[in-house]
C-alpha cells in the first residue's frame, strides 16, 4: 500500500516505510510530489485552502500513477493509529499525543494495513450538536451559510441533504487522514473542487489571520459529511475507526496558523 504525507512542512517524525511527500516546498532528503501552493490559480491557493491545493493534486496524480485500490494519507504531524498513545490530549480529547519516537511505534505496520481486507481506515467519529454549530464556534457562519448556497445552486445537494449536512451530528477531525480507496478519494476531491469553486466566484470573502483558511475548513466539513453519507446513509464503504495522533510537546496542542 502506498503512503502520502501531506504538509507544508517537512514530517516531524519518520516511520519506518517508504512514502511519498506531497508538499508545496522542496526538501531535497525526500521522495516528492510538488504542489504549489497555485498550482490550481489563485482561487485555489494553499493560503486559503491548506492541505486540500495539495490533496487536489494528489487526486490528479493518482489518476495516472497508483497501481493499488487502496492509500494511506498522513500529514507531518498527525496520523491514524491502530492504537492510542499513554497520553490524551486536554483540549482536543479525540486526539492523542506522542512524541516523535513514540510514533514510529504507533504508525501502522504493513501487516495492520493489509489486515483491513475489504476496509478503510478512519479517524475518529466525533459526536457534535451540529456541524453548523461546529463550525459556528470556532469561524464565521456566514461563510457556512453561503458555502450551503453553493451545495444547493449546483446540485451536489438537494434540499434535504443540505437540511442534513447542517444538522448532521458526526465530524470527522481531518477528514483526509487514513486509509481510503482510490475512487472514493477521487469523487469526494472532485466534489470538494467544484463545490469550494463555485463558492470562491460567488460569496469567498477574504479573512485575516486564522481565517483566512477558510477554504480548508468548509471543505474540511463537507468532506467529513461524504464520508459520513458513504459509510451510515449510502453504506458502500465498510470502515475501521482508528485513533487521531498528533505529534507534541505536551497534551495542549496548539492550531497552526
Amino acid at each position: 500500500m502506498n503512503l502520502y504525507c501531506v504538509g507544508h512542512k517537512p514530517p516531524l517524525f519518520f516511520p519506518n516505510r517508504s512514502f511519498k511527500l506531497v508538499s508545496p516546498h522542496l526538501f531535497s532528503e525526500f521522495e516528492q510530489l510538488i504542489i504549489r501552493d497555485d498550482a490550481f490559480g489563485e482561487g485555489f491557493h494553499g493560503e486559503i485552502l491548506s492541505e486540500y491545493t495539495q490533496l487536489f493534486g494528489l487526486a490528479e496524480y493518482l489518476k495516472n500513477h497508483q497501481k493499488t485500490e487502496k492509500f494511506y494519507i498522513y500529514q507531518y504531524r498527525k496520523f491514524i493509529s491502530f492504537f492510542q498513545s499513554n497520553q490524551q490530549s486536554s483540549n482536543q480529547p479525540w486526539s492523542f499525543v506522542s512524541s516523535p519516537s513514540e510514533a514510529v511505534s504507533l504508525f501502522p505496520s504493513s501487516d495492520e494495513l493489509l489486515g483491513l481486507e475489504g476496509r478503510l481506515l478512519v479517524g475518529p467519529a466525533l459526536k457534535v450538536r451540529s456541524l453548523a454549530q461546529q463550525y459556528a464556534a470556532a469561524h464565521l457562519i456566514e461563510d457556512f451559510i453561503k458555502f450551503i448556497l453553493s451545495l444547493s445552486g449546483l446540485g451536489i445537494f438537494n434540499s434535504k441533504q443540505c437540511q442534513e449536512f447542517i444538522d448532521c451530528e458526526i465530524l470527522f477531525p481531518a477528514p483526509s487522514l487514513g486509509v481510503t480507496q482510490v475512487d472514493v478519494f477521487l469523487r469526494h476531491m472532485a466534489i470538494l473542487k467544484m463545490a469550494w469553486e463555485h463558492f470562491y466566484n460567488n460569496f469567498y470573502i477574504h479573512r485575516d489571520g486564522y481565517q483566512r483558511r477558510v477554504g480548508g475548513f468548509l471543505l474540511e466539513r463537507l468532506h467529513s459529511f461524504l464520508i459520513f453519507q458513504d459509510i451510515n446513509v449510502y453504506e458502500s464503504v465498510k470502515v475501521n475507526y482508528g485513533f487521531q495522533i498528533v505529534i507534541a510537546d505536551s497534551p495542549w496542542i496548539t492550531r497552526t496558523i
